[in-house]
């Protein structure tokens, strides 16, 4: 009852991976990326630690195939899972468990791959890395999205309408371009498109803040209000920001 995919960017680095399933809270499950290393899936009756595992073996220099092969080898319960890797070198790696009992299959692509389970038919994979292909020189997250759209559009699930969703895009310093979620909502791929356009340009000023914190000016009304919170709760000692107001900058 998932569909997922995962993807790279050969000039920046950048992993990326969109996912949508009908069941709660996806976003912090299945889906594992690394900027410069790779990406991991790890869905159908999900165990998110290998996902951990996965992705720890990327991130050590292992290929798609090696990463997979150290997940799965004895590991109980691995014929219940859907996996997918890619690696730093846009090899990918696959696996379907033999307890899986739906329509399921995998696509992969110019660095990307997609994998789905509990489907409507055997063309929302191959209709997600079309879509993602199509929208070549756009950027990774608006490519995965657009995937996820597709797979959407092509059938999605067998029953349900998707509930939750997550788009996930590394860049440099550990400080991802984009991590949206959506984790309960009517139809959560359009959800999901809502709150990217809301994101905007956030990504940006969110990593001026992590990594340059002294040149990102304070909000005058967020400032103000908070002098004014201060006064009225007579806690100017504590708190002495109106007296020392010269060592914020503030922007309107």
């Amino acid at each position: 009852m998932t569909y997922s995919i995962i993807a790279r960017c050969p000039d920046t680095g950048a992993f990326g991976g969109a996912i949508g399933t009908s069941a709660l809270a996806v976003g912090n499950r299945c889906l594992r990326v690394l900027h410069g290393k790779g990406a991991f899936l790890s869905q159908h009756r999900t165990d998110a630690r290998l996902g951990d595992r996965g992705i720890a073996a990327l991130a050590e220099g292992a290929t798609a195939a090696e990463a997979m092969a150290g997940v799965v080898a004895g590991e109980p319960g691995i014929e219940w899972r859907q996996l997918a890797a890619l690696d730093a070198r846009g090899g990918t790696a696959v696996h379907h468990g033999n307890r899986m009992y739906s329509i399921y299959t995998d696509t992969a692509g110019d660095g990307c791959i997609a994998i789905g389970n509990i489907l409507a038919n055997d063309r929302v994979t191959a209709a997600m890395v079309a879509a993602f292909e199509a929208a070549a020189g756009e950027r990774l997250e608006e490519r995965l999205l657009r995937a996820l759209e597709a797979g959407r559009d092509a059938g999605g699930e067998i029953l349900e309408p998707l509930h939750s969703a997550a788009l996930r895009v590394t860049s440099p310093h550990g400080i991802d371009r984009c991590d949206l979620r959506v984790d309960s909502a009517d139809e959560a791929v359009a959800a999901l498109r809502g709150l990217l356009a809301a994101y905007g340009d956030q990504e940006e000023i969110l990593r001026r803040v992590a990594l340059e914190p002294d040149g990102v000016p304070v909000a005058r009304s967020l400032f103000e209000a908070s002098i004014a919170r201060i006064a009225e709760l007579g806690l100017e000692d504590r708190f002495p920001t109106a007296r020392n107001r010269g060592a914020w900058a503030l922007r309107d």
